[in-house]
């Protein structure tokens, strides 16, 4: 641990030299950041984290090969540069040198090879093991490792971004310590996790991207949203992403607010491998009775974009492009009798209050708007801790899920909607269409002919009602106006606070 650079001030000391009074200059206070959230981090395996919470605290302690930036460009991380062969079936990375882990022993490809087979293990459990199955082999070459690959997959650089991608120790790994312990290569050094209270993160003198400005980074755990907003303005804390719309109308003037649209989408998921869920007209009834712009009027205060499945920039898809673009109580009923139950039917969904601040007026919008159709939906309030472990089992009916986005649609979607995607149980539907449109998408670099290829994957979730698709939300950062340097990233990751500083 580094010998702190900053002091608090010590005091005014006076001495009279020649008549005239001097005070000698105050040192420079502490850079200690505290971050109000209201959820708990649930683990510290980066590779297996799925919570929002989880993401963001070891997202600034673990590094990845390549980083999404700020305009939403794939940059340089632990690897410098990368090239792909003419057919796409091979990616070759060249490993940043001089780079070392919280434990003070160095980083290199022999890291990145077992990070990667680690990922590829089922008994990892990874979030994101379906973006590598192409990988055949993974050979170390002097300091480049080379991915050679089963089909061409360009989107697989895309898809190495991200805590769920961190590089980890071949020696940690080896030692089964992943998860016990913390040893990354970020910004930020793992310093103590207090379950309920607080994760604390110091400053990371050896990181090769320049030691961050801030000392310390203390994520503190706070029930409200509205307790963070008074904590904020008492200055007992310096920054707080926030969910609820209600709650950034209320920011003033004396704190910074930026408010980002997000790749992270809000959807009410159908396990269409549960009755009567496994019916599709009772999967296109659901998704017929509900107008997405009244969730976002009557949960979201207007804040939000209604969408379709694919929130990335560049492949987004039209939100019209569904059997029933807008609420058709009326067309809702015909299908449902169609679908055999002409007299209305019971659902259940999962929601969990704290996942998102706007979780139970969703709930209760999708509800309202619901039986007008003729459908009962049953709402099953749960913790955070037991909606992911259902939703991690599939247990459930439907759930209403604020999930995250991708810069592509292929790392979006291919772990969730293809037969062999680690999260397909989760998602509750797959098809062989999708499996071949999805091979297709990896299989070219061109971006019209990808643009082409996810327009009909998106076609074909909508047309089946594999889910309901319904907005994407601002995220709201909020900091003291002594916080400088801050980029917010549309990807929710808080990896740019290693360049922020407290004045």
């Amino acid at each position: 641990m580094r010998l702190r650079r900053n002091f608090a001030v010590i005091g005014v000391v006076s001495a009279l030299v020649a008549g005239v009074a001097l005070v000698a200059p105050a040192q420079a206070a502490s850079k200690d950041l505290v971050i109000g959230i209201t959820l708990d981090i649930d683990k510290l395996d980066p590779q297996a984290a799925t919570s929002f919470a989880t993401v963001r605290a070891l997202g600034l302690v673990y590094g990845s090969l390549v980083e999404v930036g700020p305009k939403l460009d794939i940059r340089p991380g632990l690897a410098t540069s990368w090239s792909f062969n003419s057919a796409g079936t091979q990616l070759r990375l060249h490993i940043r040198r001089g780079v070392k882990f919280q434990d003070g022993t160095s980083f290199g490809p022999a890291d990145v090879k077992a990070s990667l087979q680690r990922i590829l293990d089922p008994a990892t459990k990874a979030a994101a093991r379906a973006n590598l199955l192409t990988i055949k082999t993974i050979t170390v070459s002097g300091n480049d490792v080379i991915l050679d690959l089963t089909v061409p997959n360009v989107p697989i650089l895309a898809a190495l971004d991200g805590v769920n991608m961190a590089m980890l120790s071949a020696k940690d790994i080896a030692a089964g310590t992943i998860g016990k312990t913390v040893n990354g290569t970020g910004p930020f050094s793992f310093v103590s996790w207090t379950p309920g209270q607080s994760v604390k993160l110091a400053s990371n003198p050896t990181y090769w991207g320049h030691e961050p400005k801030l000392d310390t980074i203390t994520f503190r755990v706070i029930p409200s949203e509205s307790s963070i907003l008074s904590a904020l303005n008492a200055g007992t804390i310096q920054f707080s992403v926030i969910t609820d719309p209600l709650i950034a109308k209320q920011v003033g003037k004396n704190l910074t607010k930026y408010a980002t649209p997000s790749l992270a989408y809000i959807v009410l998921q159908l396990n269409a491998r549960k009755a009567p869920l496994d019916n599709l007209n009772v999967r296109l009834a659901i998704q017929c009775a509900i107008s997405r712009s009244e969730v976002v009027k009557t949960a979201q205060s207007g804040e939000g974009t209604v969408i379709g499945p694919i929130t990335s920039p560049a492949y987004f898809s039209n939100p019209n492009d569904r059997p029933c673009p807008n609420a058709d109580f009326a067309k809702a009923k015909q299908l449902l009798a169609a679908g055999g139950y002409p007299n209305g039917l019971t659902i259940s969904t999962i929601v969990a209050p704290t996942q998102f601040a706007t979780a139970s007026a969703v709930a209760q919008s999708l509800k309202a708007q619901l039986a007008k159709a003729g459908i009962t939906l049953n709402l099953e309030v749960v913790d955070d801790s037991t909606f992911i472990s259902r939703w991690l089992a599939a247990d459930f009916q439907t759930a209403i899920a604020n999930n995250g986005g991708r810069i592509d649609p292929d790392t979006m979607y291919t772990r969730y909607f293809t037969s062999t995607g680690n999260l397909n149980k989760v998602a509750g539907y797959s098809s062989a269409k999708l499996d071949s449109l999805f091979a297709q998408g990896k299989a070219t670099g061109n971006v019209a002919q990808r643009k082409a290829i996810y327009k009909s994957i998106s076609e074909e979730l909508e047309n089946n009602a594999a889910w309901v698709w319904l907005f994407a939300p601002y995220e709201y950062r909020v900091a003291s106006k002594h916080l400088t340097g801050f980029v917010p990233l549309a990807t929710g990751s808080l990896l740019e606070l290693r360049k922020a500083d407290l004045n």
